[in-house]
Protein backbone atom coordinates (compact mmCIF):
# COMPACT_ATOMS: atom_id res chain seq x y z
CA UNK A 1 0.00 0.00 0.00
CA UNK A 2 1.27 3.39 -0.83
CA UNK A 3 2.07 5.97 1.73
CA UNK A 4 -0.88 8.09 0.72
CA UNK A 5 -3.26 5.14 1.25
CA UNK A 6 -1.80 4.45 4.64
CA UNK A 7 -2.21 8.13 5.63
CA UNK A 8 -5.83 8.14 4.44
CA UNK A 9 -6.56 4.95 6.35
CA UNK A 10 -5.04 6.42 9.55
CA UNK A 11 -7.07 9.60 9.09
CA UNK A 12 -10.31 7.59 8.74
CA UNK A 13 -9.43 5.62 11.86
CA UNK A 14 -8.71 8.79 13.78
CA UNK A 15 -11.99 10.36 12.70
CA UNK A 16 -13.87 7.20 13.75
CA UNK A 17 -12.14 7.30 17.14
CA UNK A 18 -13.01 10.97 17.57
CA UNK A 19 -16.67 10.28 16.72
CA UNK A 20 -16.70 7.37 19.19
CA UNK A 21 -15.12 9.59 21.84
CA UNK A 22 -17.74 12.26 21.25
CA UNK A 23 -20.50 9.67 21.64
CA UNK A 24 -19.00 8.37 24.86
CA UNK A 25 -18.63 11.92 26.18
CA UNK A 26 -22.32 12.60 25.36
CA UNK A 27 -23.37 9.42 27.16
CA UNK A 28 -21.16 10.34 30.10
CA UNK A 29 -22.67 13.83 30.24
CA UNK A 30 -26.20 12.36 30.21
CA UNK A 31 -25.27 9.91 32.97
CA UNK A 32 -23.77 12.77 34.99
CA UNK A 33 -26.97 14.77 34.57
CA UNK A 34 -29.07 11.81 35.74
CA UNK A 35 -26.73 11.21 38.63
CA UNK A 36 -26.96 14.88 39.61
CA UNK A 37 -30.75 14.83 39.50
CA UNK A 38 -30.82 11.63 41.58
CA UNK A 39 -28.39 13.14 44.07
CA UNK A 40 -30.55 16.23 44.34
CA UNK A 41 -33.68 14.11 44.93
CA UNK A 42 -31.84 11.96 47.46
CA UNK A 43 -30.56 15.05 49.24
CA UNK A 44 -34.14 16.40 49.43
CA UNK A 45 -35.44 13.09 50.80
CA UNK A 46 -32.62 12.99 53.34
CA UNK A 47 -33.58 16.50 54.47
CA UNK A 48 -37.22 15.58 54.82
CA UNK A 49 -36.30 12.43 56.71
CA UNK A 50 -34.09 14.40 59.04
CA UNK A 51 -36.97 16.82 59.67
CA UNK A 52 -39.30 13.91 60.42
CA UNK A 53 -36.69 12.41 62.72
CA UNK A 54 -36.42 15.69 64.56
CA UNK A 55 -40.22 15.88 64.88
CA UNK A 56 -40.41 12.32 66.16
CA UNK A 57 -37.57 13.03 68.55
CA UNK A 58 -39.41 16.09 69.89
CA UNK A 59 -42.65 14.14 70.24
CA UNK A 60 -40.79 11.31 71.94
CA UNK A 61 -39.30 13.72 74.40
CA UNK A 62 -42.75 15.18 75.07
CA UNK A 63 -44.21 11.70 75.59
CA UNK A 64 -41.36 10.84 77.94
CA UNK A 65 -42.02 14.03 79.87
CA UNK A 66 -45.75 13.33 80.02
CA UNK A 67 -45.09 9.74 81.15
CA UNK A 68 -42.76 11.01 83.84
CA UNK A 69 -45.45 13.42 85.10
CA UNK A 70 -48.13 10.72 84.91
CA UNK A 71 -45.94 8.22 86.77
CA UNK A 72 -45.26 10.82 89.43
CA UNK A 73 -49.00 11.49 89.79
CA UNK A 74 -49.73 7.77 89.93
CA UNK A 75 -47.13 7.31 92.64
CA UNK A 76 -48.64 10.19 94.63
CA UNK A 77 -52.17 8.78 94.16
CA UNK A 78 -51.03 5.28 95.17
CA UNK A 79 -49.21 6.66 98.18
CA UNK A 80 -52.22 8.70 99.26
CA UNK A 81 -54.57 5.76 98.68
CA UNK A 82 -52.37 3.45 100.68
CA UNK A 83 -52.05 5.98 103.48
CA UNK A 84 -55.84 6.34 103.47
CA UNK A 85 -56.25 2.56 103.63
CA UNK A 86 -53.79 2.41 106.49
CA UNK A 87 -55.86 4.92 108.46
CA UNK A 88 -58.97 2.73 108.22
CA UNK A 89 -59.66 1.20 111.62
CA UNK A 90 -61.15 -1.92 110.04
CA UNK A 91 -59.18 -4.54 108.13
CA UNK A 92 -58.66 -4.10 104.37
CA UNK A 93 -56.88 -6.56 102.05
CA UNK A 94 -56.45 -7.40 98.35
CA UNK A 95 -56.19 -10.90 96.89
CA UNK A 96 -55.40 -11.86 93.28
CA UNK A 97 -57.25 -14.41 91.15
CA UNK A 98 -55.14 -17.19 92.72
CA UNK A 99 -56.26 -16.15 96.25
CA UNK A 100 -52.77 -14.85 97.06
CA UNK A 101 -52.51 -11.79 99.30
CA UNK A 102 -51.42 -8.70 97.34
CA UNK A 103 -51.51 -6.24 100.23
CA UNK A 104 -53.27 -5.47 103.51
CA UNK A 105 -53.44 -2.59 105.94
CA UNK A 106 -52.16 -2.64 109.50
CA UNK A 107 -55.62 -3.30 110.97
CA UNK A 108 -55.95 -6.51 108.90
CA UNK A 109 -52.44 -7.72 109.78
CA UNK A 110 -52.77 -6.83 113.47
CA UNK A 111 -54.75 -10.02 114.03
CA UNK A 112 -51.65 -11.97 112.92
CA UNK A 113 -49.13 -9.96 114.93
CA UNK A 114 -45.86 -11.83 115.28
CA UNK A 115 -46.64 -14.24 112.43
CA UNK A 116 -44.25 -13.22 109.63
CA UNK A 117 -45.77 -15.76 107.24
CA UNK A 118 -48.88 -13.63 106.88
CA UNK A 119 -47.50 -11.22 104.30
CA UNK A 120 -48.01 -10.50 100.59
CA UNK A 121 -47.91 -13.81 98.76
CA UNK A 122 -49.61 -15.96 101.41
CA UNK A 123 -52.78 -17.70 100.18
CA UNK A 124 -56.24 -17.34 101.71
CA UNK A 125 -56.52 -21.06 102.58
CA UNK A 126 -53.21 -20.78 104.42
CA UNK A 127 -54.52 -17.77 106.36
CA UNK A 128 -57.53 -19.82 107.51
CA UNK A 129 -55.22 -22.67 108.50
CA UNK A 130 -53.02 -20.30 110.51
CA UNK A 131 -56.08 -18.90 112.29
CA UNK A 132 -57.05 -22.43 113.34
CA UNK A 133 -53.61 -23.70 114.32
CA UNK A 134 -52.65 -20.51 116.19
CA UNK A 135 -55.98 -20.33 118.01
CA UNK A 136 -56.80 -16.89 116.65
CA UNK A 137 -60.48 -17.69 116.09
CA UNK A 138 -63.12 -19.03 118.46
CA UNK A 139 -65.09 -21.60 116.46
CA UNK A 140 -67.13 -22.86 119.41
CA UNK A 141 -68.28 -26.46 119.09
CA UNK A 142 -67.66 -26.60 115.34
CA UNK A 143 -64.84 -28.89 114.17
CA UNK A 144 -61.76 -27.04 112.83
CA UNK A 145 -61.85 -28.87 109.49
CA UNK A 146 -65.56 -28.15 109.06
CA UNK A 147 -65.06 -24.47 109.88
CA UNK A 148 -62.18 -24.17 107.40
CA UNK A 149 -64.07 -26.00 104.64
CA UNK A 150 -67.15 -23.88 105.20
CA UNK A 151 -65.18 -20.64 104.81
CA UNK A 152 -63.32 -21.97 101.78
CA UNK A 153 -66.61 -22.92 100.17
CA UNK A 154 -67.91 -19.43 100.88
CA UNK A 155 -64.73 -17.90 99.41
CA UNK A 156 -65.26 -19.79 96.12
CA UNK A 157 -68.74 -18.33 95.59
CA UNK A 158 -68.85 -15.49 93.00
CA UNK A 159 -70.67 -13.25 95.48
CA UNK A 160 -69.87 -14.44 99.04
CA UNK A 161 -72.31 -13.59 101.79
CA UNK A 162 -70.99 -11.68 104.84
CA UNK A 163 -69.63 -13.92 107.59
CA UNK A 164 -69.22 -13.07 111.28
CA UNK A 165 -66.38 -14.73 113.17
CA UNK A 166 -65.36 -14.45 116.83
CA UNK A 167 -61.70 -13.96 117.67
CA UNK A 168 -59.90 -15.39 120.66
CA UNK A 169 -60.09 -12.06 122.51
CA UNK A 170 -63.88 -11.89 122.24
CA UNK A 171 -63.96 -9.42 119.35
CA UNK A 172 -66.47 -10.01 116.57
CA UNK A 173 -65.29 -9.51 112.96
CA UNK A 174 -67.65 -9.28 110.00
CA UNK A 175 -66.01 -10.46 106.77
CA UNK A 176 -67.27 -8.78 103.59
CA UNK A 177 -65.61 -10.00 100.38
CA UNK A 178 -66.21 -8.58 96.91
CA UNK A 179 -64.91 -10.44 93.85
CA UNK A 180 -64.05 -8.42 90.73
CA UNK A 181 -64.44 -9.39 87.07
CA UNK A 182 -60.82 -10.51 86.80
CA UNK A 183 -61.03 -12.74 89.87
CA UNK A 184 -59.37 -10.31 92.28
CA UNK A 185 -60.97 -10.05 95.71
CA UNK A 186 -61.29 -7.04 98.00
CA UNK A 187 -61.76 -8.19 101.59
CA UNK A 188 -63.08 -6.07 104.45
CA UNK A 189 -62.83 -7.16 108.09
CA UNK A 190 -65.21 -4.94 110.07
CA UNK A 191 -64.95 -4.93 113.85
CA UNK A 192 -68.58 -5.12 115.00
CA UNK A 193 -67.83 -5.92 118.64
CA UNK A 194 -69.49 -2.73 119.88
CA UNK A 195 -72.59 -3.41 117.77
CA UNK A 196 -72.84 -7.00 119.00
CA UNK A 197 -72.47 -5.94 122.62
CA UNK A 198 -74.97 -3.12 122.13
CA UNK A 199 -77.42 -5.57 120.56
CA UNK A 200 -76.93 -7.95 123.48
CA UNK A 201 -77.58 -5.07 125.89
CA UNK A 202 -80.71 -4.12 123.93
CA UNK A 203 -81.89 -7.74 124.01
CA UNK A 204 -81.33 -7.92 127.76
CA UNK A 205 -83.06 -4.56 128.24
CA UNK A 206 -85.99 -5.72 126.09
CA UNK A 207 -86.27 -8.91 128.13
CA UNK A 208 -86.24 -6.89 131.34
CA UNK A 209 -88.84 -4.51 129.92
CA UNK A 210 -91.03 -7.41 128.82
CA UNK A 211 -90.69 -9.00 132.25
CA UNK A 212 -91.58 -5.69 133.88
CA UNK A 213 -94.53 -5.32 131.50
CA UNK A 214 -95.75 -8.81 132.35
CA UNK A 215 -95.38 -8.03 136.05
CA UNK A 216 -97.28 -4.77 135.53
CA UNK A 217 -100.07 -6.55 133.66
CA UNK A 218 -100.28 -9.24 136.34
CA UNK A 219 -100.33 -6.56 139.04
CA UNK A 220 -103.09 -4.64 137.24
CA UNK A 221 -105.11 -7.80 136.75
CA UNK A 222 -104.78 -8.82 140.39
CA UNK A 223 -105.45 -5.34 141.72
CA UNK A 224 -108.42 -4.86 139.41
CA UNK A 225 -109.94 -8.07 140.72
CA UNK A 226 -109.23 -7.07 144.32
CA UNK A 227 -110.68 -3.58 143.83
CA UNK A 228 -113.68 -4.67 141.77
CA UNK A 229 -114.96 -7.00 144.46
CA UNK A 230 -115.47 -4.32 147.15
CA UNK A 231 -116.69 -1.85 144.51
CA UNK A 232 -119.40 -4.31 143.51
CA UNK A 233 -120.30 -4.52 147.19
CA UNK A 234 -120.47 -0.73 147.46
CA UNK A 235 -122.69 -0.40 144.38
CA UNK A 236 -124.87 -3.29 145.52
CA UNK A 237 -125.28 -1.84 149.01
CA UNK A 238 -126.23 1.56 147.57
CA UNK A 239 -128.93 -0.19 145.50
CA UNK A 240 -130.26 -1.86 148.64
CA UNK A 241 -129.98 1.34 150.66
CA UNK A 242 -131.91 3.29 148.00
CA UNK A 243 -134.91 1.04 148.65
CA UNK A 244 -135.06 2.15 152.30
CA UNK A 245 -136.85 5.32 153.48
CA UNK A 246 -134.55 8.32 152.91
CA UNK A 247 -135.03 12.03 152.91
CA UNK A 248 -134.10 14.12 149.85
CA UNK A 249 -130.65 15.09 151.11
CA UNK A 250 -129.77 11.50 152.02
CA UNK A 251 -131.02 10.24 148.62
CA UNK A 252 -128.86 12.88 146.89
CA UNK A 253 -125.80 11.72 148.79
CA UNK A 254 -126.66 8.08 148.07
CA UNK A 255 -127.10 8.73 144.34
CA UNK A 256 -123.75 10.52 144.29
CA UNK A 257 -122.08 7.53 145.95
CA UNK A 258 -123.76 5.10 143.53
CA UNK A 259 -122.88 7.12 140.44
CA UNK A 260 -119.28 7.50 141.57
CA UNK A 261 -119.07 3.78 142.34
CA UNK A 262 -120.48 2.83 138.95
CA UNK A 263 -118.06 5.21 137.19
CA UNK A 264 -115.17 3.78 139.17
CA UNK A 265 -116.34 0.25 138.37
CA UNK A 266 -116.27 1.08 134.65
CA UNK A 267 -112.70 2.31 135.02
CA UNK A 268 -111.72 -0.84 136.92
CA UNK A 269 -113.29 -3.04 134.23
CA UNK A 270 -111.38 -1.17 131.51
CA UNK A 271 -108.11 -1.57 133.39
CA UNK A 272 -108.83 -5.28 133.93
CA UNK A 273 -109.56 -5.86 130.24
CA UNK A 274 -106.52 -3.90 129.19
CA UNK A 275 -104.27 -5.82 131.57
CA UNK A 276 -105.64 -9.10 130.22
CA UNK A 277 -104.92 -7.99 126.66
CA UNK A 278 -101.40 -6.89 127.59
CA UNK A 279 -100.76 -10.24 129.28
CA UNK A 280 -102.24 -12.14 126.29
CA UNK A 281 -104.72 -13.73 128.66
CA UNK A 282 -107.87 -12.35 127.08
CA UNK A 283 -109.62 -15.17 125.23
CA UNK A 284 -112.85 -15.28 123.27
CA UNK A 285 -115.64 -17.71 124.09
CA UNK A 286 -117.40 -18.38 120.79
CA UNK A 287 -121.02 -19.50 120.85
CA UNK A 288 -124.14 -19.07 118.77
CA UNK A 289 -125.78 -15.67 119.20
CA UNK A 290 -128.24 -13.35 117.49
CA UNK A 291 -126.25 -10.35 116.25
CA UNK A 292 -129.28 -8.15 115.59
CA UNK A 293 -130.71 -8.88 119.03
CA UNK A 294 -127.31 -8.03 120.56
CA UNK A 295 -127.36 -4.63 118.84
CA UNK A 296 -130.94 -3.97 119.99
CA UNK A 297 -129.99 -4.84 123.58
CA UNK A 298 -127.13 -2.33 123.47
CA UNK A 299 -129.50 0.27 122.02
CA UNK A 300 -132.02 -0.39 124.82
CA UNK A 301 -129.25 -0.12 127.42
CA UNK A 302 -128.32 3.36 126.14
CA UNK A 303 -131.90 4.59 125.80
CA UNK A 304 -131.89 6.52 129.13
CA UNK A 305 -128.86 8.57 128.05
CA UNK A 306 -130.38 9.08 124.60
CA UNK A 307 -133.69 10.31 126.07
CA UNK A 308 -131.97 12.62 128.55
CA UNK A 309 -130.06 14.32 125.72
CA UNK A 310 -133.04 14.44 123.36
CA UNK A 311 -131.32 12.34 120.68
CA UNK A 312 -132.68 9.82 118.21
CA UNK A 313 -131.07 6.37 118.21
CA UNK A 314 -131.65 4.36 115.02
CA UNK A 315 -130.75 0.80 114.10
CA UNK A 316 -130.57 -0.16 110.41
CA UNK A 317 -129.90 -3.87 109.97
CA UNK A 318 -129.65 -5.10 106.39
CA UNK A 319 -132.78 -7.06 105.54
CA UNK A 320 -130.83 -9.72 103.62
CA UNK A 321 -128.09 -10.17 106.21
CA UNK A 322 -128.25 -13.28 108.46
CA UNK A 323 -128.69 -12.68 112.17
CA UNK A 324 -127.32 -15.87 113.72
CA UNK A 325 -123.54 -16.11 113.94
CA UNK A 326 -120.87 -17.83 116.03
CA UNK A 327 -118.80 -15.49 118.20
CA UNK A 328 -118.33 -14.08 121.68
CA UNK A 329 -121.56 -12.16 122.35
CA UNK A 330 -120.21 -10.61 125.55
CA UNK A 331 -117.21 -9.05 123.76
CA UNK A 332 -119.41 -8.02 120.83
CA UNK A 333 -121.70 -6.16 123.26
CA UNK A 334 -118.63 -4.56 124.87
CA UNK A 335 -117.40 -3.30 121.49
CA UNK A 336 -120.84 -1.99 120.53
CA UNK A 337 -121.35 -0.39 123.95
CA UNK A 338 -118.01 1.44 123.71
CA UNK A 339 -118.57 2.71 120.18
CA UNK A 340 -122.27 3.59 120.47
CA UNK A 341 -121.72 4.96 123.98
CA UNK A 342 -118.98 7.27 122.68
CA UNK A 343 -121.26 8.43 119.86
CA UNK A 344 -124.02 9.27 122.35
CA UNK A 345 -121.54 10.84 124.76
CA UNK A 346 -120.11 13.30 122.21
CA UNK A 347 -123.44 14.16 120.51
CA UNK A 348 -125.51 17.02 121.94
CA UNK A 349 -128.29 17.05 119.35
CA UNK A 350 -129.33 15.14 116.28
CA UNK A 351 -129.08 11.39 115.99
CA UNK A 352 -126.94 8.30 116.37
CA UNK A 353 -127.33 5.61 113.68
CA UNK A 354 -126.15 2.00 113.86
CA UNK A 355 -125.99 0.62 110.31
CA UNK A 356 -125.16 -3.07 109.75
CA UNK A 357 -124.38 -4.56 106.35
CA UNK A 358 -122.41 -7.57 105.23
CA UNK A 359 -121.04 -9.68 102.43
CA UNK A 360 -121.96 -13.37 102.87
CA UNK A 361 -119.53 -16.02 101.66
CA UNK A 362 -121.74 -19.01 100.89
CA UNK A 363 -118.85 -21.35 100.10
CA UNK A 364 -117.09 -20.73 103.44
CA UNK A 365 -120.36 -20.35 105.40
CA UNK A 366 -119.07 -17.05 106.75
CA UNK A 367 -119.91 -13.38 106.43
CA UNK A 368 -117.88 -10.17 106.54
CA UNK A 369 -120.01 -7.99 108.81
CA UNK A 370 -119.67 -4.19 108.46
CA UNK A 371 -120.93 -2.13 111.40
CA UNK A 372 -120.99 1.68 111.05
CA UNK A 373 -121.87 3.97 113.96
CA UNK A 374 -122.76 7.43 112.66
CA UNK A 375 -123.47 10.49 114.79
CA UNK A 376 -123.96 14.24 114.47
CA UNK A 377 -121.61 15.11 117.32
CA UNK A 378 -118.60 17.38 117.66
CA UNK A 379 -116.36 15.35 115.33
CA UNK A 380 -112.59 14.81 115.38
CA UNK A 381 -109.74 16.56 113.57
CA UNK A 382 -108.11 14.51 110.80
CA UNK A 383 -104.69 14.62 112.44
CA UNK A 384 -106.07 13.28 115.74
CA UNK A 385 -108.03 10.28 114.44
CA UNK A 386 -105.10 7.89 114.81
CA UNK A 387 -104.43 9.26 118.30
CA UNK A 388 -107.76 8.16 119.78
CA UNK A 389 -106.99 4.44 119.53
CA UNK A 390 -103.91 4.71 121.75
CA UNK A 391 -103.80 3.66 125.38
CA UNK A 392 -104.88 6.40 127.82
CA UNK A 393 -105.25 8.81 124.89
CA UNK A 394 -108.02 11.37 124.51
CA UNK A 395 -108.49 14.30 122.15
CA UNK A 396 -107.47 17.30 124.23
CA UNK A 397 -109.31 20.48 123.21
CA UNK A 398 -111.97 22.77 124.59
CA UNK A 399 -114.78 20.71 123.08
CA UNK A 400 -113.76 17.51 124.90
CA UNK A 401 -112.93 18.86 128.34
CA UNK A 402 -116.57 18.47 129.38
CA UNK A 403 -116.39 14.70 128.81
CA UNK A 404 -114.65 12.42 131.30
CA UNK A 405 -113.04 9.06 130.54
CA UNK A 406 -110.01 6.83 131.04
CA UNK A 407 -108.86 6.86 127.44
CA UNK A 408 -108.88 3.05 127.42
CA UNK A 409 -112.27 2.34 125.83
CA UNK A 410 -111.27 2.73 122.18
CA UNK A 411 -107.88 1.09 122.76
CA UNK A 412 -109.62 -1.97 124.22
CA UNK A 413 -112.22 -1.88 121.44
CA UNK A 414 -109.52 -1.93 118.76
CA UNK A 415 -107.70 -4.81 120.49
CA UNK A 416 -110.95 -6.80 120.78
CA UNK A 417 -111.86 -6.26 117.12
CA UNK A 418 -108.35 -7.29 116.10
CA UNK A 419 -108.68 -10.38 118.30
CA UNK A 420 -111.92 -11.15 116.46
CA UNK A 421 -110.05 -10.97 113.14
CA UNK A 422 -111.46 -7.58 112.15
CA UNK A 423 -110.41 -3.98 111.60
CA UNK A 424 -111.71 -0.58 112.69
CA UNK A 425 -111.37 2.94 111.30
CA UNK A 426 -112.92 6.36 111.78
CA UNK A 427 -114.03 9.00 109.28
CA UNK A 428 -114.75 12.41 110.80
CA UNK A 429 -114.59 16.18 110.43
CA UNK A 430 -114.81 18.76 113.22
CA UNK A 431 -118.37 19.92 113.83
CA UNK A 432 -119.85 17.39 111.39
CA UNK A 433 -119.99 14.28 113.52
CA UNK A 434 -118.08 11.09 112.83
CA UNK A 435 -118.50 7.55 111.56
CA UNK A 436 -116.84 4.60 113.28
CA UNK A 437 -116.67 1.47 111.13
CA UNK A 438 -115.50 -1.98 112.09
CA UNK A 439 -115.44 -5.16 110.02
CA UNK A 440 -115.33 -8.68 111.38
CA UNK A 441 -115.62 -12.08 109.73
CA UNK A 442 -118.22 -14.25 111.49
CA UNK A 443 -119.33 -17.83 110.95
CA UNK A 444 -122.86 -17.83 109.50
CA UNK A 445 -125.56 -20.26 110.67
CA UNK A 446 -128.90 -19.61 109.02
CA UNK A 447 -131.15 -16.98 107.52
CA UNK A 448 -132.21 -14.04 109.64
CA UNK A 449 -135.59 -13.01 110.94
CA UNK A 450 -137.30 -9.76 109.78
CA UNK A 451 -135.50 -6.51 110.62
CA UNK A 452 -136.50 -4.41 113.59
CA UNK A 453 -135.97 -0.72 114.38
CA UNK A 454 -136.20 1.23 117.61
Amino acid sequence: MSLAGKLAQERRARLASERLLEMKQAELSAANRKLGLHAMALTKRIGETQAEVETVRDENEKVKSDLTVANAKIEVAERRLWHSIQTIQDGFAFFDESSCLIGANAAYLSVFEGLEEVAPGVTYPRILEIMITEGLVDIGSEAPSEWQQRLLKRWAIPHPQPEVIRLWNGHYIKLIDQRGNGGDVVSLALNITASVRHEAELTAARERAEAANRAKSAFLANMSHEIRTPMNGIVGMTELLSETPLDEEQRLYLNTIRNSGEALLVIINDVLDYSKIEADKLTLNPEQFDFERCILEVAMLLQPSVRDKGLTLLVDYNLFLPTLFVGDPGRVRQVLTNLVGNAVKFTSNGHVLIRVTGVPNHDAHSCDVHVAIEDTGIGIDKDKIGHIFGEFNQVEDERNRAFDGTGLGLAITKRLITLMGGTIWVDSEPGQGHVSVFVSRCQRLKARSPSRRI
